[in-house]
């Protein structure tokens, strides 16, 4: 059995998880914060059996999208990581999903 945890943009998530649904997956959502742009993420857990692992992360793959930001939208933190000047015409790319796959010893539900 794997855990699947995915860190996904807040604006992707409404589509991410009805297609998990669909696709038969059980998904507990976290709300979370993020780094540099102090924007809004999410993160799924999904506890899935190894030959799911495949399906679930295409599904996840298919639905999480990259967003593009101007530096205006960015903290002084970011701007320096990214080397924005602060100038709107700065723009990132941010987004899409990063995922990790863990090995579950054990799974209990009580």
């Amino acid at each position: 059995m794997k855990l699947i945890m995915a860190i996904v943009d807040k604006k992707d998530e409404k589509f991410i998880t009805p297609e998990l649904m669909k696709g038969g997956f059980v998904v507990t959502k976290m709300a979370t914060g993020g780094g540099f742009l102090r924007g809004g993420s999410t993160t799924l857990l999904l506890a899935v059996e190894n030959e799911q692992v495949g399906r679930a992360l295409e599904i996840i793959k298919t639905t999480a999208h990259k967003h593009k930001y101007t530096a205006h939208q960015l903290t002084p933190e970011a701007r320096i990581h990214y080397g924005g000047t602060g100038l709107a015409s700065t723009e990132i790319v941010v987004g899409g999903a990063t995922v990790f796959v863990l090995n579950v010893e054990e799974s209990h539900k009580f």
